[in-house]
């Protein structure tokens, strides 16, 4: 299971985006685009140590149905994005504004399913995002592989949080289920 400094490294990278976008509105160009810079290669570079290090370990082998692909959210998670378009950060009120406002949402994003949904992980890293049934349980699936609906199957998966049963499966192990055959483990469908 993930600590908590890795949720909150992986939370940074979600908004990363954002932080660059306050630097380069509210910094001369220059000053703007070279701490953006460094902040995102910062952040980027903390966030693959933890999904390295999520790979790593070898996870458990998991019951996934597939119930939809959930790949859409991120387009919904944009939004936050567009924060600094609203104006520029001149006075003392809006930094602490925007503090409150980065202090809430990152409370809902460590606290909830929310840090799942994290479009970088898809665009840098390549993890699609699945709302699935996991081992009789609703859940969450972050998977390198193009699942599809409704398909059943056993593949290693590393839990990233358990009580918002969310999990993590890089590449390859991925056997169908034999829904008839509960005593088998299902028949390796090469998938790799």
């Amino acid at each position: 299971m993930l600590k908590g400094w890795a949720k909150l490294i992986l939370g940074l990278l979600a908004y990363s985006p954002l932080f660059v976008i306050i630097l380069i509105k509210n910094l001369p160009l220059m000053w703007g685009l070279i701490a953006g810079a460094g902040v995102f290669i910062i952040i980027f570079l903390l966030s693959r140590a933890v999904i390295n290090s999520v790979r790593k370990t070898s996870g458990q082998l998991i019951l996934v149905k597939i119930d939809r692909d959930l790949n859409e959210q991120y387009v919904g998670f944009i939004v936050t994005y567009i924060v600094p378009f609203i104006g520029t950060i001149r006075t003392v009120n809006d930094v602490i504004s925007l503090g409150i406002l980065l202090v809430v949402i990152f409370a809902l994003y460590l606290t909830t399913s929310l840090f799942a949904v994290n479009p970088l992980l898809k665009l840098l890293f390549g993890y699609n995002l699945y709302l699935c049934t996991i081992n009789n349980k609703d859940g969450i699936l972050l998977s390198m592989e193009k699942l599809n609906r409704d398909e059943e199957l056993f593949l290693p998966a590393y839990c990233l949080d358990s009580g918002s049963h969310i999990f993590i499966h890089h590449r390859g192990g991925v056997m169908k289920h034999e829904s008839g055959n509960s005593g088998d483990r299902g028949k390796d469908s090469n998938k790799n």
